[in-house]
C-alpha cells in the first residue's frame, strides 16, 4: 500500500530537499580543511636556538652554583673551626660564633632562593622569547601552506592526531634554517 504525501508534508520535503541541496552546494565550493598540530616543547628543546638558551641558563646556573658552593664550604669550615675550639672559647665567644654561622645560613639560604628565582625568571623570559618568534614562524607556515588550524599538540589537549598532520618537524626545520640566516 502506497501512501501519498498530502500537500503541505510535500512542501515541507521539497523545502529541506532544497535546503540540503544547497547546503551540499556550498560545501562543495570551500576548499578542504587543512589541520595541523606542533609540539611546540620538542620544537623548542630540539631547534639551534632553544638548546643555545637552555645552554646559557645552565651555565648562568653553574656559575652561581660555584658561588653558593663557596659560601656552604666557608660555613662548614666555621662550624668545623668551631667544634675544635669550642672547650678553648669562653659562652659569649662561643655563642658569637654560633649566632654568626646562623646568619651565614640565613643568608645563604635567602641567596640561593633569589637565584632560584632569578634562573627560572631568566629561563622563562628566554623560552618567551622563542614563543613569540615560534608563532609567527607558525602563523606565516600556516598561511603559506594553507591551512585552516594549527594547534599546539601539549597545550590543546590533542589526545591523537595522524602524523601527516604533525607538522613539528617542518616546523622545526623551518625554525633552524631561519635562526641561522638571521
Amino acid at each position: 500500500m502506497v501512501r501519498v504525501m498530502s500537500g503541505w508534508r510535500w512542501w515541507l520535503f521539497c523545502v529541506a530537499a532544497a535546503w540540503a541541496l544547497m547546503a551540499c552546494e556550498s560545501w562543495a565550493a570551500d576548499p578542504p580543511s587543512r589541520l595541523g598540530f606542533v609540539d611546540l616543547q620538542a620544537v623548542l628543546t630540539q631547534s639551534k636556538e632553544g638548546q643555545a638558551a637552555m645552554n646559557t641558563v645552565k651555565a648562568e646556573a653553574a656559575e652561581k652554583q660555584k658561588e653558593i658552593g663557596a659560601k656552604e664550604a666557608e660555613i662548614k669550615q666555621m662550624d668545623a673551626d668551631l667544634q675544635k675550639q669550642a672547650s678553648a672559647l669562653s659562652e659569649t665567644a662561643k655563642k658569637d660564633r654560633e649566632e654568626e654561622i646562623r646568619r651565614k645560613l640565613r643568608d645563604l639560604k635567602r641567596i640561593t632562593e633569589d637565584v632560584n628565582r632569578d634562573l627560572a625568571k631568566r629561563e622563562s623570559e628566554l623560552v618567551n622569547d622563542l614563543l613569540k618568534d615560534l608563532t609567527v614562524l607558525i602563523r606565516d607556515y600556516g598561511k603559506e601552506k594553507g591551512y585552516t588550524l594549527i594547534v599546539e599538540k601539549g597545550q590543546s589537549g590533542v589526545i591523537y592526531g595522524n602524523d601527516a598532520a604533525d607538522l613539528t618537524k617542518e616546523i622545526l626545520e623551518r625554525y633552524n634554517t631561519r635562526r641561522s640566516k638571521k
